[in-house]
């Protein structure tokens, strides 16, 4: 359907181009940690491919930061430290479909996946036989909507995780919370039918 319709609307499409920047509100869920929301930022670079005045597919490319706490229960599952501070840095990367039922409202609604390249080291012990408490891997679902106004947006969404981003299974660790942004168009470029 989206193949139908890009080939249908390609001579009226476009391409904007921009940044964007905000803070997200996450915490990451299981026994082993406390299940409070800490503050963290992000921060990248997003392209809106527009097929109608619609309809359009947004990629992103971003820089997340979660933020936790272990539980006091964590010291008595895997060994480590109870009430410590956790920090995953990732590269996301969301492709979402986004719907305007109005030029000043976007609905957006898509998969993302996350790669985790920075985290708190230190959390296991030897004896568990990992170096690192976190899979590299996370997939989320995302939605939310944005506020349209020119060249700026607002947004705010919420992301659910999807797979567990433990190094083990037996205690599922997923990944919860809102974002919130603004963005700013570099570039509008106007698609023409070849």
């Amino acid at each position: 359907l989206l193949t139908a319709t890009t080939v249908r609307t390609y001579a009226q499409s476009s391409l904007e181009l921009g940044i964007k920047g905000g803070g997200d509100y996450m915490k990451i869920g299981g026994r082993s940690f406390d299940g409070k929301q800490y503050p963290g930022f992000q921060a990248g670079v997003y392209g809106q491919l527009n097929f109608t005045s619609k309809w359009s597919l947004q990629p992103e490319l971003n820089f997340s930061q979660t933020i936790g706490k272990t539980s006091d229960e964590f010291n008595g599952i895997y060994g480590g430290p109870s009430g410590q501070q956790v920090t995953l840095d990732y590269v996301d990367l969301p492709i979402l479909v986004s719907f305007k039922p109005v030029p000043e409202l976007s609905l957006l609604l898509g998969p993302q996946v996350g790669y985790l390249f920075a985290q708190t080291t230190g959390l296991l012990p030897p004896t568990t036989g990992a170096t690192d408490a976190f899979q590299k891997v996370d997939f989320s679902i995302v939605f939310g909507a944005q506020w349209n106004l020119d060249k700026v947006a607002i947004g705010l969404r919420y992301q659910a995780g999807l797979n567990n981003i433990s190094f083990r299974t037996t205690d599922t660790w997923r990944q919860y919370g809102v974002q919130f942004y603004v963005a700013y168009q570099l570039k509008d470029i106007k698609l023409k039918k070849k």
